[in-house]
């Protein structure tokens, strides 16, 4: 096993532990049999997180998969709704929550099925519906929709993620463009946060995807969330590993000089983060040398970028410079990108030979990268 694998060993580890027991809502349409993802919740199962599947089955014929799959290993429950005792307003009135409740309580997942004839919204797939308020009620921390249209949405907006405030521009741009037959999808994502389920993911049906998006940094689906709070602070120990993780890919790239958990720790009062909801998304340092100081070691997931974050992280960390009667703020890279970024913030590209000699002497001259300099008063 080389490093990279140790790495992703780690980053599904960090996933793993922090949705332990949570519960996971997924909904499918009419077009996309939940085999398709089943090795990826057969994982999600294996890791303790309670795996709930609202399907459509037209006849009731699930059964006979379900009791297949269970003999191979799976715990499925199977619970079956009817178009009579199921009701837009009122939820899954025929479905006992708690009997449900004690069922994953025991370690099972379940499997809701209902009719396709179900009350439906527009264009909106019906088992959205339903899973919408199995979700509410199971209190479920993601709800996830399965949808062909997962794909052609992300390559749109260019971006896999978006939050409340966001859809009604979204919806606009889409308009825009002809894809105005996704509105009714948006607007049921944007009452779903209303409501007050914390994450929804659009995802392709395919497998590898789910797996991908619950147990990774980069994700592989849409997430729409609320705005939620976001915080810039100074590492401590613990966030290590974490800031580890983030700054690997960009290690990896080549775009940063690598760096261990080791130094890290010696250095983390150097180090700041920026935090959404207690997890990690971006990470910098502010390395200072004599009077004058370094930024380096930037980082952000990519599903948090292109939103002004690692321009907050830079800003601020300037502002700490200032705080510390620091006279001048410097910064590398070897990336065409962080020049424009850099530059973006007033910095005026210099000779990195007239870097400090502290920082000279430890520097390889042979990496192509550029220096930029900050002059603060």
């Amino acid at each position: 096993m080389n490093t990279k694998e140790l790495f992703q060993a780690l980053e599904f580890a960090h996933y793993a532990e922090r949705f332990r027991d949570k519960v996971f809502v997924i909904a499918f349409p009419k077009d996309i049999p939940f085999q398709e993802l089943l090795l990826d919740i057969k994982v999600l199962v294996g890791y303790h997180i309670k795996v709930v599947l609202v399907v459509p089955d037209p006849r009731f014929k699930l059964a006979e998969i379900v009791d297949t799959s269970n003999k191979r290993g799976t715990r499925f429950h199977l619970s079956l709704v009817t178009d009579a005792l199921y009701n837009p307003q009122e939820g899954p009135i025929g479905i006992d929550l708690e009997k449900l409740r004690r069922v994953m309580a025991q370690g099972k997942s379940l499997v809701i099925a209902h009719h396709t004839d179900l009350p439906s919204e527009g264009l909106l797939e019906p088992t959205y519906l339903l899973a919408r308020e199995v979700a509410l009620r199971l209190q479920a921390h993601k709800l996830f929709l399965v949808s062909r249209a997962a794909q052609a949405l992300e390559e749109a907006i260019s971006h896999t993620h978006v939050t409340a405030e966001e859809l009604g521009g979204l919806t606009a741009k889409l308009g825009q463009i002809g894809m105005d037959g996704l509105t009714p999808l948006l607007r049921f994502i944007g009452d779903c946060l209303e409501q007050g389920i914390p994450d929804i993911i659009l995802l392709e049906g395919q497998g590898t995807l789910l797996f991908g998006e619950v147990f990774t940094h980069d994700g592989t689906g849409i997430l729409f969330n609320p705005s939620r709070r976001a915080l810039i602070r100074q590492a401590k120990v613990r966030d290590v590993t974490d800031i580890n993780l983030l700054l690997n890919p960009e290690i990896e790239a080549g775009r940063i000089l690598p760096v261990d958990e080791n130094t890290v720790e010696r250095n983390i009062s150097n180090f700041w983060i920026y935090e959404v909801d207690e997890l990690l998304v971006g990470v910098a340092r502010l390395k200072p040398y004599g009077t004058w100081a370094e930024l380096a070691h930037f980082s952000t997931l990519p599903r948090y970028r292109g939103k002004g974050r690692a321009r907050e992280l830079a800003q601020n960390m300037i502002d700490q410079a200032r705080s510390q009667r620091i006279e001048a703020v410097f910064a590398l890279s070897i990336d065409p990108r962080m020049w424009e970024f850099f530059q973006s913030l007033g910095f005026h590209e210099i000779p990195r030979e007239k870097l400090p000699r502290e920082w000279q002497s430890g520097y390889d001259f042979s990496r192509p990268s550029h220096a930029f300099l900050l002059e603060l008063h």
